[in-house]
């Protein structure tokens, strides 16, 4: 029976990571330190030889998950890169760019999970030399009110994780069919989206928003292959599960918990956002208390923040390579805390 590989992995850290007064950057980018975990997770998950068995790179359209697809994967993308010959020697594999996939964008409607507008994405993947694909963008992939395709209600998110569950599958069938044996396709995207594409909630109340740290990856497979019987329900959800290897990989060595179990899961994941004074996505627009990340103020200034702290950055480099490192974990367990609070 057909499969398939989906190497699922977190953007690197954002400028938007580093605090609250960050969410009001449009679209922000990779910190320095996120740029050193682009780095870290290719030796150490995706070296170059290792990145001949890609067959498809898929990533959200904001620009820190185009940036952390680039950075990770520019052996595959690179002509210029060392290892580009070392990861490009089978003739058999397509050879991708990064689709730019809007369906897997971040879930709230705040200024910092917000991307930006085609024309502004085309310039700015063109001034960067990013071999990006972004003929499935359209003008309203950045409109997240209550009534649209990518508004911050779980109901939407739910619907355009599975229709991106949904076009991996059906690029996958598309590889096998071309003559790749078993397709490994690369999706960069979100940490609170993530648990709503995979539909795994286990450990996602241990922090706040996400219990994916940056640049963490893992694998997994479509649930009984890539090709479903039309009359199976899982030919429409296209759900997937975790490996077993990549679970051991991350010390856990129980199976991913059954979908009766998620439910149960997912439900305890919305109370302790809740409790923590975050947004609980199935009750936006619900008579909840609840404002719009659209509201939120202050860019010149976390502009300003971004600026200081790329010099920070920039310092810290020169002056010892080990505060670096203590940045990138400081900027993990920060990013465990940051969530999208609600506003009074």
């Amino acid at each position: 029976m057909p499969s398939a590989i989906i190497h699922c992995v977190r953007h690197a850290q954002g400028f938007h990571n580093l605090g609250t007064e960050f969410h009001a950057l449009r679209d922000p980018r990779l910190t320095p330190a996120g740029e050193e975990q682009c780095a870290a997770l290719q030796a150490a998950h995706f070296p170059g030889d290792a990145q001949r068995r890609i067959s498809l790179i898929t990533a959200s359209p904001l620009t820190r998950t185009l940036h952390t697809a680039y950075l990770t994967f520019q052996p595959l993308l690179d002509p210029s890169h060392s290892d580009h010959v070392k990861s490009t020697n089978t003739p058999t594999t397509p050879r991708p760019n990064i689709l730019a996939l809007p369906d897997a964008q971040e879930t709230s409607d705040f200024p910092c999970d917000t991307g930006s507008d085609p024309t502004t994405l085309a310039a700015s993947v063109s001034r960067s030399s990013w071999p990006v694909d972004l003929s499935l963008l359209h003008p309203s992939w950045t409109e997240k009110g209550l009534t649209t395709r990518y508004s911050p209600h779980a109901a939407a998110i739910k619907s355009r994780a599975r229709a991106t569950r949904q076009l991996l599958r059906q690029k996958a069938r598309e590889l096998v069919a071309a003559g790749v044996e078993k397709p490994e396709i690369v999706l960069v995207t979100h940490g609170g989206f993530l648990h709503y594409f995979t539909g795994d909630w286990e450990g996602a109340s241990r922090g706040l928003g996400t219990g994916w740290a940056n640049c963490e990856t893992r694998a997994y497979e479509f649930e009984g292959g890539i090709e479903v019987d039309a009359e199976d329900e899982d030919e429409d959800e296209a759900r997937i599960v975790e490996t077993r290897e990549s679970r051991r990989k991350r010390g856990v060595e129980h199976a991913m918990p059954g979908w009766e179990e998620q439910v149960g899961l997912e439900e305890e994941t919305m109370v302790g956002w809740e409790s923590r004074g975050l947004q609980r996505p199935d009750r936006i627009g619900e008579g909840w208390e609840w404002k719009s990340g659209a509201a939120l103020g202050g860019d010149d200034a976390a502009t300003e923040k971004e600026k200081e702290g790329n010099m920070v950055a920039a310092k810290a480099r020169e002056v010892d390579g080990a505060e670096v490192e203590a940045e990138a974990n400081k900027g993990e367990e920060l990013e465990r805390g940051v969530g999208v609070k609600v506003q009074a």
